[in-house]
């Protein structure tokens, strides 16, 4: 089973999640009818099921279906635990890393650079992707490495729908280089300042997002909307909407 059908289906799932089409709790549908919607193997949704599953965010019962967690987190939250993560396998990066993992990283930022140029923004975010990974495997920390590697396709799908936001894209493109040479350097400090600039940078567009789209700053938390074709769900709000 191709490895790309198989995410593309978990990511249609979270952008389900997260427009809020189903409320904290819901019964997902099963197997057999995403299959016939999507049309997939039961095999490829299953997997794609259990990638949601290791996220966290849904929870399978033998025989009684797949249900969606009662506590999504939003997007503010999903962008804090990167944060503390990614700050950690910075660190860990420059104190570990072997010359031959900087010069892999090196090529994977010139790759970068030569998608931004072209304005292929697809490619650019597989490759943000890419780099963020190859940094947890640098660290040398299986634990941090394997969190990142479990919860990928929320970060892809996150990267996506953030990048649309105005301004981010030029903004990581600017990050990605500083990141890397602070890690060929060997100076783990530099590089957590900067993942913590480059994460929080990427909270404020959220946060400036959701004044614009809700007229100004409310009492209780703002009902989120995607750029692009989603709508918000990304945290607890959208996947509750309707449960309250």
């Amino acid at each position: 089973m191709p490895r790309k059908l198989r995410d593309s289906l978990a990511r249609i799932i979270l952008d389900r999640i997260f427009r809020g089409d189903f409320a904290a709790g819901d019964r997902l549908p099963s197997i057999e009818e995403l299959g016939r919607e999507y049309g997939m193997s039961v095999v490829s949704v299953r997997e794609a099921i259990q990638k949601l599953s290791i996220m966290g965010l849904v929870h399978i019962r033998q025989g009684g279906g797949t249900f969606l967690d009662k506590n999504i987190p939003s997007i503010l939250e999903i962008l804090d635990a990167r944060k503390y993560v990614e700050m950690a396998t910075c660190l860990l990066a420059a104190r570990n890393a072997t010359g031959e993992e900087h010069a892999l990283l090196g090529r994977l930022i010139e790759r970068m650079e030569e998608d931004f140029a072209r304005k292929d923004f697809v490619a650019y975010t597989q490759k943000d992707l890419e780099f963020h990974l190859a940094i947890g495997r640098m660290s040398k920390n299986v634990l941090l490495s394997a969190f990142l590697e479990n919860i990928q396709e929320l970060l892809f799908y996150l990267q996506q729908r953030t990048h649309m936001l105005q301004g981010t894209i030029e903004k990581a493109y600017r990050f990605h280089p500083e990141i890397a040479e602070a890690i060929r350097k060997r100076d783990g400090c530099a590089a957590q300042v900067l993942i913590m600039e480059h994460i929080e940078a990427v909270k404020r567009a959220w946060s400036e997002y959701d004044r614009r789209e809700d007229g100004g700053p409310k009492g209780g938390k703002p009902r989120r909307k995607f750029p692009g074709r989603a709508t918000a769900g990304a945290g607890r709000n959208a996947a509750g909407r309707r449960s309250r």
